[in-house]
């Protein structure tokens, strides 16, 4: 039977382990919250996922990030902080691996985590960095072409508000790295064997349109067998549709199975 144990991790990091019906030493997943959603995920998805993936013979631990949800304000670094987590959950649950990640601002704490802690052996990024450049521009006007008239007219528009002021768009209010560092962290990454299950959503249509976007931006490491990429424009952020969970849960399991 699934077991589901409410856990402190000390420091200010509380949430919940799930446990496979029989002890494993695979690794053990991290679902990091973002935004206002606590550790529950958008729609319940990080209680279905962690399920699944416990159905599966996972160990998963859905974690409110420090100061965000119903984690208490931080008390400092984020990353020492998670990674102090890690240290608990070897105590606790015998882990020396670990899977991490999640939605928007959560995968990029997991990025950070995975470059700062050789224990990260998998990446699950969702709506994740990307540079726009030119192929997000066709990707964009794609899109508008698809719509109509009166969408190129807004896009035109845009681009001429453009030149009176910058936009302020997801890398103003996120922590995103430059994209030489992308590119050499992505290698880094690479390097380690660290699978990596990229998903952009059409909720990031503000930053990502174009599936050429992915290599455009991270370079030749894009392409390494341990990086897994996928585009869903017709998904939104949120994944609010009960389908679009489903096949995301599906999409995590398969690629999870690798780590078996």
């Amino acid at each position: 039977m699934i077991e589901e144990t409410p856990i402190d991790l000390g420091l200010g990091l509380t949430g919940v382990l799930t446990r496979p019906a029989q002890p494993t030493r695979r690794p053990l997943w991290v679902l990091l919250n973002a935004g206002f959603i606590p550790r529950s995920g958008p729609f319940r998805m990080h209680v279905d996922l962690a399920r699944q993936l416990a159905a599966q013979g996972f160990a998963v631990l859905r974690v409110d990030q420090p100061g965000v949800g119903d984690a208490p304000p931080k008390r400092g670094d984020d990353i020492a902080v998670i990674r102090h987590g890690f240290d608990r959950l070897a105590e606790l649950a015998g882990a020396d691996r670990f899977i991490i990640g999640g939605l928007c601002s959560a995968a990029d704490q997991g990025w950070k985590v995975a470059l700062a802690d050789e224990r990260v052996c998998g990446l699950l990024l969702l709506d994740p960095y990307a540079h726009r450049g030119a192929w997000f521009r066709i990707g964009q006007l794609q899109l508008l072409l698809g719509r109509g008239a009166s969408a190129l007219k807004t896009l035109l528009g845009r681009f001429t508000r453009r030149r009176r002021a910058p936009a302020i768009g997801d890398g103003n209010m996120r922590d995103w790295p430059s994209l030489a560092a992308a590119r050499v962290e992505l290698g880094r990454l690479v390097a380690r064997e660290v699978g990596v299950f990229a998903l952009y959503t059409g909720g990031a249509a503000a930053y990502f349109t174009h599936r050429a976007q992915f290599a455009a931006t991270f370079g030749a490491a894009a392409a390494a067998p341990c990086v897994h990429f996928d585009h869903w424009p017709d998904c939104d952020h949120m994944f609010m549709r009960v389908q679009d969970r489903a096949r995301l849960l599906q999409a995590i399991g398969d690629w999870g199975r690798a780590f078996a």
